[in-house]
């Protein structure tokens, strides 16, 4: 049986936005991240991460730092007992330096490869499941991969919107 989950970007959606995210000092979940993610704790509802991290192809920070910073926020979430299950994350961006990642790819949202990706590897079933993300290009990607896909503003609270998703989640057979 197909699992059914959360997809969320994660700058401006779970954390605070500083501009290419890589240093743990840096790190602040956004207003409602931690109660939001509790409540698809609570309904045993698996949470993952989608993130375009085109600072990598830039050159502006390596893999290694934001695998670090990764750890981090999944360490920080634990701590607050909620588990992530995996982390997506795309190094490619159309202006990179770094020629491995200058190539047009699958991943960078709003194309759907990553969350293709997850599902693939935890058996996610995309048509029962919703993409949370704070941009257009989230909502793309996740449409195009056959999720729901809800927009989160800087009006939107966030535990609400995750409670929308959980109902969506819940009628889907």
């Amino acid at each position: 049986m197909l699992t059914k989950a959360v997809f969320f970007d994660r700058d401006d959606t779970l954390l605070r936005d500083n501009g290419y995210m890589y240093k743990i000092a840096d790190f602040k979940w956004i207003d409602g991240a931690i109660p939001a993610l509790t409540l698809l704790r609570d309904a045993h509802i698996p949470i993952f991460i989608a993130t375009n991290q085109g600072g990598i192809g830039k050159g502006l920070f390596t893999l290694e730092q934001m695998q670090a910073f990764h750890n981090h926020l999944r360490a920080e979430a634990l701590r607050a007992g909620i588990p992530i299950t995996d982390i997506a994350f795309c190094p490619h961006h159309p202006d990179a330096v770094i020629a491995e990642f200058a190539a047009p790819c699958d991943c960078r949202k709003p194309n759907p490869g990553m969350l293709q990706m997850l599902a693939k590897k935890w058996q996610i079933d995309l048509s029962a499941s919703v993409m949370i993300g704070d941009r257009q290009t989230d909502l793309e990607a996740g449409t195009r991969a056959g999720c729901t896909s809800l927009l989160l503003t800087s009006e939107t609270d966030l535990p609400s919107l995750v409670s929308e998703a959980i109902k969506i989640i819940d009628t889907e057979k």
